[in-house]
This record gives C-alpha cells, sequence and structure tokens, in this order.
C-alpha cells in the first residue's frame, strides 16, 4: 500500500539520526516564537520526535498520523503525549489552537486538489493569531535532485535501496529495506509517492481559506529557483 508507512517505522528515527533533532530544535524555536498559546498539533507526526521535543518544551500537543505503525512507534518512545490516528483534515477537531506543524513533506503527501480542504481544516482549528507552519520539497528537488535517481545506505542492522520514478505529478519511491534479525537479513518493500507543488500554488491555497499573513523562506531566506525545501508559516 502506497503512503501508509509500515515497514518505515521501525527504522526511521534510526535512518534519520541526529537530522531529525535538528528538525525537531528548530521548529520548537519556531513555535516558541510565534504561537499566541501552547494548545498544538504535530500532523503528520510519524514516530513523534517533533511531538515529544513540543511536550518537553512545555506545549500541549497532539500528533496526528494516518499511519498505524507509525503511531505505535510514537507511542512506545512517547512520555505520554496524545497522538490521535488521522491526518490534516482530523486537525478540524480541535479548536483554539496556537500552533499547527506538520514537517518534513507532510504537504508533498497531499493531492494537489486537497491543499485547500486540508488548509481549510488547520485554519478552523486554530486560534485567532494561530500559526501553521510547515515545509515542503520543492519541484526542484522533486524532478532535478530526486529525479530518476538510486539512492542506498549500509548501517549494521539495515540496508535500503531507495527507487524514483517520476510521474507527471511528482515522484514514484520505491524503497527495499533489508532488516537484520538475529543472523539473518528480512527484506521488506514499501512505496510513497510526493506530488510536486509550485510554491505560488501552496500560498495561493493559503489565502484562499482565509489566512492573512504568509512567510515564504528557502534554506537562507527569500527562495532561490535552486531552492529544494520551502518553509511557511501562516498566520491566522
Amino acid at each position: 500500500m502506497i503512503n501508509d508507512f509500515a515497514c518505515t517505522a521501525e527504522v526511521y528515527e534510526k535512518l534519520m539520526g541526529k537530522t531529525g533533532e535538528r528538525w525537531a530544535e528548530r521548529v520548537v524555536g519556531k513555535v516558541r516564537a510565534i504561537a499566541p498559546n501552547t494548545w498544538g498539533a504535530d500532523v503528520g507526526c510519524g514516530t513523534g520526535t517533533v511531538t515529544r521535543a513540543l511536550a518537553a518544551a512545555g506545549y500541549d500537543v497532539t500528533g496526528f498520523d494516518p499511519s498505524e505503525e507509525m503511531l505505535r512507534e510514537a507511542i512506545s518512545r512517547g512520555m505520554g503525549e496524545t497522538y490521535v490516528l488521522g491526518g490534516m483534515k482530523e486537525v478540524k477537531n480541535l479548536t483554539d489552537l496556537g500552533f499547527v506543524t506538520a514537517v518534513n513533506d507532510v504537504v508533498n503527501y497531499l493531492r494537489p486538489n486537497d491543499l485547500r480542504k486540508n488548509f481549510s481544516a488547520v485554519y478552523a482549528a486554530l486560534a485567532a493569531g494561530g500559526a501553521f507552519l510547515f515545509d515542503f520539497s520543492t519541484t526542484y528537488r522533486l524532478r532535478k535532485v530526486i529525479g530518476e535517481n538510486l539512492f542506498g545506505e549500509d548501517e549494521e542492522d539495515v540496508t535500503y535501496l531507495w527507487f524514483n520514478t517520476q510521474r507527471k505529478d511528482g515522484v514514484l519511491m520505491e524503497l527495499v529495506y533489508f532488516l537484520k534479525k538475529g543472523d539473518v537479513y528480512i527484506k521488506k518493500e514499501e512505496a510513497f509517492f510526493e506530488y510536486a507543488h509550485e510554491t505560488e500554488r501552496v500560498a495561493d491555497a493559503l489565502k484562499d481559506v482565509g489566512f492573512g499573513k504568509i512567510f515564504v523562506k528557502g534554506k537562507k531566506g527569500a527562495p532561490r529557483e535552486d531552492e529544494e525545501r520551502i518553509f511557511i508559516v501562516a498566520i491566522k
């Protein structure tokens, strides 16, 4: 099944390594600087790296993820945080949030025609002045950097191969894992699809649902043509 993260869940944090911790630190800093209250949601929380960091910083945060396996990992690693099985649209069940985060390509898993309905759910959940903070891989990264390339990594207890195939609206990513279990390796396969979103279209979708202030940045300020990742803060 595409995008269910069933195989990836058990090795996700190992493969992310310190990168996940750095992402979490950055998100906590941004939330601390801009959120009007301490209530929030972390959408696409995965194994809970960002959710845990926000909770440790004193925020009352609920993690949302559509993958049962990812949530099992999050709960097993957590310290009592609240987790809900669901995606961005389910956030509308909460109210008066000071912030909503969606870290590491969560928006790339949304179909282009579904951006508005998902952003609308976030808008409905936020308090006045609340912030929606997220990032996404640019079309440049998906087309030129990931492209049709093959990536891989060989660790002591896990090896993976990552195959990429371009499609009209994004990239099909197929991963093959070899997980060490005792004296043998178990082969598992998983597939993901990331949609290529133009920055202007994402910003327009935010405006259409009511966000008043939208800040768009690249890695070092204003986005360049070869920017690989866009960071957005939208204020209700």
